[in-house]
């Protein structure tokens, strides 16, 4: 089962009227049923905090007469111990190729014995409130995926303000429409309809591509620590045998279930 990533989705619970509601399932029915959905099909759920990290966790019991949700988290996950402090937690995972999203609360975290028996080793319990609501978001039409800024596709093109200098941006979302490209703040800045010409796509160590891009939108984020922007672009001109093998690659790396991520901004 393919585990495509999007990106991570801000969604406003408190505008209960606004452009999330109708993405928004409150039928206890449908609501119940998702989730022992996810459960019987022992789903990749991505458990975190908005814009912080998250544990990669399968969703092992649904208790509805207790009204109570129960994780056992990946061997190894770092830090499922810091969740239970936060203000905030959400838990994310494709079913059938749309994405469920829902908050946790009332979150106890207990270490399970190897005695039971979870994969072998010994794991983390993860307990939540039944939520009262799951957004269920339909999949984009395009695969993407997202990528840190230290790793993953890098772009190297010309700066269209300094022509004799090249330089190389990391791509942290990439799919067959377009990509998106991290700019450090060091960097002479990119603005919207902007040509970039000649761009070399380093896709992975063995796959590289030509084209052109425009950009479409910049958001800066200056409260990074590193300090930069988000630069998305659209592909121009792009041969076909470059978006053949951006199809191959995109579907390929969509199916890595560590893929899927919570940063929502």
């Amino acid at each position: 089962m393919p585990f495509p990533d999007t990106d991570p989705v801000g969604i406003d619970t408190i505008d209960a009227a606004g452009s999330w509601a109708r993405f928004r399932v409150d039928d206890p029915r449908k609501r119940l049923a998702m989730l022992r959905e996810l459960c019987i099909g022992d789903a990749h759920v991505a458990v975190g905090a908005p814009r912080g990290a998250s544990v990669g966790a399968a969703l092992w019991a649904v208790d509805d007469p207790a009204g109570r949700l129960y994780f056992s988290v990946d061997p190894g996950a770092p830090g499922p111990d810091e969740l239970a402090t936060l203000p905030e937690v959400w838990a994310a995972a494709y079913l059938g190729g749309v994405k469920l999203q829902f908050p946790l609360k009332q979150l106890d975290i207990a270490a399970l014995p190897m005695a039971a028996g979870l994969g072998g080793g010994a794991r983390t319990r993860i307990g939540a409130a039944m939520p009262l609501y799951v957004y269920r978001l339909p999949r984009r039409q395009a695969f993407r995926v997202r990528q840190g800024r230290h790793r993953g596709p890098r772009l190297r093109l010309r700066h269209p303000l300094a022509p004799d200098k090249m330089i190389t941006l990391a791509a942290i979302d990439m799919s067959t429409e377009g990509c998106a490209m991290w700019l450090p703040a060091s960097e002479l800045p990119l603005a919207p309809a902007t040509l970039l010409q000649g761009v070399e796509v380093q896709l992975d160590a063995r796959t590289f591509l030509f084209t052109d891009l425009v950009v479409q939108h910049v958001t800066q984020r200056g409260g990074d620590a590193e300090g930069g922007a988000r630069v998305g672009c659209s592909w121009v001109g792009m041969h076909d045998t470059g978006r053949e093998a951006l199809a191959r690659w995109t579907g390929s790396n969509s199916r890595q279930r560590a893929l899927i991520q919570l940063t929502l901004d």
